[in-house]
């Protein structure tokens, strides 16, 4: 899954620190600088060039760090000082902080959230933008009455499912217990085009994808409604060392995260995916219209 989910363990890594092993030691801000990194994959790479260009409005000092890797690297380093901030998604955030949250609404997650995080980190408003997991079938296969998730259960028997790895371990159990829904088969592949490609030359029925993915609409793909909340909410939310962005700078993240919704991500991911811009241009027309 291209957000990477820690275990427990690494919760507890986080709690207590990693010290020697963090790869950013030799990063730390300072001097007011403004150290913004992201997780390796596009969207967060897109989204921590966002902050940087909504900052550099500011006069703030902005350097970037991207592709950093595991959700317990960049989240320790923005908890010892290596980073100021990050992007976040709340409902894989809150899940690495405390694996037995069974929290799905976007509020929800975000309050729960906020009793979660270290005492020297902390949060900035949640952006309306989610990039959540999403059932999604092709328009002939919804126009054959299966517009839900709930529609599943009677026919799940005859569907296979194309999803990461990871989907079967972390979801197949819960599907059946909120939906009804047992697959004939849940076929492990690549999230993205591969995905797609077997979804519409008939391989699977079914494939996870993300929200924000710009070949659902390229394909004419149909999302199917969750209306049990199985896949919790992920909204974009920056994460930030507690005291090291300024109220100015706060206030103007937080007015980015008011702008940025999930159609608007996903119209950025297609410059990225389709047009192949460079994420810092793609920043850099997005901010020039929220009015900094």
């Amino acid at each position: 899954m291209k957000r990477l989910l820690a275990l427990a363990a690494a919760a507890a890594v986080l709690l207590t620190g990693c010290g020697s092993q963090d790869p950013l030691e030799a990063n730390k801000a300072q001097g007011g600088q403004v150290v913004i990194g992201s997780a390796d994959f596009a969207e967060s790479e897109l989204l921590m060039h966002v902050y940087a260009e909504a900052l550099k409005t500011t006069g703030a000092d902005v350097q970037t760090r991207p592709r950093i890797g595991a959700r317990e690297f960049y989240v320790n380093a923005v908890r010892n000082g290596e980073l100021t901030l990050v992007p976040e998604y709340t409902g894989n955030l809150l899940q690495f902080l405390d694996p037995a949250s069974t929290a799905t609404e976007s509020q929800q997650v975000y309050d729960q959230l906020g009793t979660k995080v270290a005492p020297d980190m902390e949060l900035l408003e949640q952006s309306p933008a989610e990039d959540s997991d999403v059932l999604t079938v092709t328009r002939a296969t919804a126009d054959s009455g299966l517009r839900s998730m709930a529609d599943l259960g009677p026919r799940c028997g005859e569907l296979v499912l194309g999803a990461p790895a990871e989907w079967k371990s972390r979801w197949e159990t819960t599907i059946a217990r909120d939906y009804g829904c047992t697959f004939k088969e849940i076929r492990s592949v690549e999230a993205g085009t591969i995905t797609v490609n077997a979804l519409t030359a008939g391989e699977i029925q079914v494939a996870n994808l993300f929200t924000t993915s710009s070949q659902i609409a390229t394909n004419d793909l149909v999302k199917l409604d969750d209306p049990k909340n199985m896949f919790p909410a992920q909204n974009v939310v920056p994460l930030a060392g507690k005291g090291k962005l300024t109220p100015p700078q706060a206030d103007v993240l937080n007015k980015v995260s008011r702008a940025l919704t999930t159609d608007k991500l996903t119209e950025l991911n297609k410059r990225l995916e389709v047009d192949k811009a460079n994420p810092a241009d793609v920043a850099k027309e997005f901010i020039a219209t929220v009015g900094l």
